[in-house]
């Protein structure tokens, strides 16, 4: 059985959100000496790397990371949908629409725009002005399909820094405006669903189980069939 990450490595360098923080590692105590260990330590903002949005991001009434069931981290029924985008542009209703047939069998909405290799190669751009998800998007995602709990994405956030759509999808993503939320999983590495592979097996999303926060980084792994 195959199995590729599906997450980044967590690095200080690695593109946010303009102004949020990013990480910050201290080295803390080091193989040298009389010290016979090594240990760090870290400072995590939870909207930085490869991170799950859980309702209570934008959704007051909505549940925190540590408070979701764990089917909200371990998908049997997955859906890859290439959606190739560039710089700016966003993903649509109308881009959904005629794959509506193969999302509703989905818990896991996989969206490859092939904004990953912007990260690597303009991280400026990936940063600033990235692929998004539309209001109607996220409104369509959550009143027509009630099985999925997740939508996931090789682009920075559901919003982008780039125009002033990013509250309202949230929002709507989340359940501020219905009964069912779809969380998210931002900032994505999808590269390796490019390569040749046997269908997704399941998902996995391993969140980091902090008491008090909305959301946090999740380490996601799938698993193929050969």
């Amino acid at each position: 059985m195959m199995k590729k990450y599906l997450s980044y490595i967590l690095d200080p360098e690695a593109p946010v959100w303009p102004g949020e923080p990013t990480i910050e590692i201290t080295h803390c105590t080091e193989i040298k000496g009389d010290c016979l260990y090594n240990s760090f330590s870290s400072v995590l903002p939870d909207h930085c790397g490869t991170h799950y949005d859980a309702p209570w991001h934008f959704n007051p009434k909505g549940p925190k990371i540590t408070e979701l069931p764990m089917e909200y981290f371990w998908f049997e029924n997955v859906f890859e949908l290439d959606l190739p985008k560039n710089a700016g542009e966003g993903v649509l209703a109308e881009d959904l629409k005629p794959w509506a047939e193969e999302i509703r069998k989905a818990d896991l909405l996989l969206i490859r725009t092939g904004f990953s290799s912007v990260r690597r190669g303009n991280p400026e751009v990936y940063g600033h002005n990235g692929p998004y998800l539309s209001p109607e998007a996220a409104e369509y995602l959550v009143r027509e399909f009630p099985e999925l709990k997740t939508v996931g994405f090789d682009f920075l956030s559901v919003g982008s820094p780039a125009n002033n759509l990013s509250a309202a999808a949230h929002q709507m993503l989340l359940g501020c405006h219905t009964d069912h939320f779809v969380t998210a999983i931002e900032d994505m590495d999808l590269s390796c669903l490019y390569e040749e592979h046997g269908k997704i097996r399941r998902v996995i999303a391993a969140p980091l189980r902090i008491s008090g926060t909305d959301s946090s980084q999740v380490c996601v792994i799938a698993e193929f069939d050969e």
